[in-house]
């Protein structure tokens, strides 16, 4: 379903920008305005104290940063479609909550693909909703102007990157962060912090989103739950009953490979990633077995965490 970009969130954002905290000041000093003004002001000192409680990107500079409370906020989990001239994603939710959102940029030292592993290296222990790189993540004036409200994060397709970490409480906290390369001099990201005790997955969603990574060529699915070296079936039952409900015209141009990355040895990683394959294929029948394969390490994983992964391939349509 497409989402309109609420207009109360964006006008808030621009209420609480630096620029606009300036002239509040400006307003106090020759005293004009005066409630106003001590009321931009404090706003913005709640937006300045309140900093996302994680590592910042070494030497990156921070150009603004933004606070709402109880705001509307329109959350990409899939990957994006396109219809009667309109751009959503595939599986998106609005959900209400507190946002903090800063915007950096950096050295041209660096790449996007740096910025990406070093945050998701922080969120190794979180649970990593949706995350696209490059020509996947689709156009980037979607989300530079639909998404994020600023233009300046409108760069090369195939140098942006996309992430959502979810940090389970409650109330819940996401860490959305996207970057790109606007230029060979500018390149930015912007990070969102959002607190909010809205549910953010449940099983429909985590369905949907599987089923849209399946209407792409190739992709690694999440989803895939292990324990002791075999597949934890309950914890893995949306993975596992969403492959066995494919339809069978998916299934036949279906290949699945496992991949395991814990043992120091490539042995041990193929005897691990063959073991799951056979449970994997085991737990998908219905009727056709689907083709699973065991790859060992040799392919690299998808970020830094090195439980099994699970990859996908669909063999090209005849035409």
């Amino acid at each position: 379903m497409q989402l309109s970009v609420m207009s109360s969130f964006k006008q808030a954002m621009k209420l609480l920008s630096p620029t606009y905290c300036v002239s509040a000041a400006g307003l106090l000093k020759k005293g004009t305005s005066l409630m106003l003004g001590l009321s931009i002001l404090a706003a913005c000192h709640v937006s300045a104290a309140d900093v996302p409680t994680m590592d910042g990107f070494p030497r990156a500079e921070l150009l603004e940063q933004t606070e709402v409370k109880n705001a509307e906020y329109r959350l990409i989990i899939s990957g994006l479609k396109r219809k009667r001239a309109a751009t959503s994603g595939e599986v998106e939710r609005l959900i209400t909550g507190d946002i903090n959102r800063q915007f950096w940029q950096i050295s041209t030292n660096h790449d996007v693909e740096q910025v990406m592993e070093y945050f998701l290296k922080q969120w190794q222990d979180e649970k990593i909703l949706y995350r696209c790189k490059g020509l996947d993540c689709g156009s980037s004036n979607f989300w530079a102007n639909d998404i994020f409200n600023n233009a300046k994060l409108y760069g090369r397709d195939k140098n942006q990157a996309y992430v959502v970490a979810m940090v389970s409480g409650s109330p819940n906290k996401l860490y959305v962060l996207y970057t790109v390369q606007r230029s060979k001099q500018k390149l930015y990201f912007n990070l969102d912090q959002v607190t909010t005790t809205d549910e953010l997955t449940n099983d429909n969603v985590e369905r949907e989103n599987i089923e849209a990574l399946l209407r792409k060529e190739s992709g690694w699915l999440e989803g895939l739950v292990t324990i002791d070296g075999r597949i934890d079936e309950e914890k893995s039952e949306i993975l596992l009953s969403t492959l066995r409900n494919l339809d069978n015209t998916i299934k036949r141009r279906l290949y699945l490979v496992v991949h395991c990355y814990e043992a120091n040895n490539m042995a041990d990683n193929f005897a691990c990633s063959t073991r799951l394959a056979q449970q994997l294929r085991a737990a998908t029948y219905d009727d056709f077995e689907l083709p699973v394969f065991g790859h060992g390490a040799l392919t690299l994983p998808p970020g830094n965490n090195l439980e099994p992964q699970l990859r996908f391939m669909l063999w090209p349509r005849r035409h």
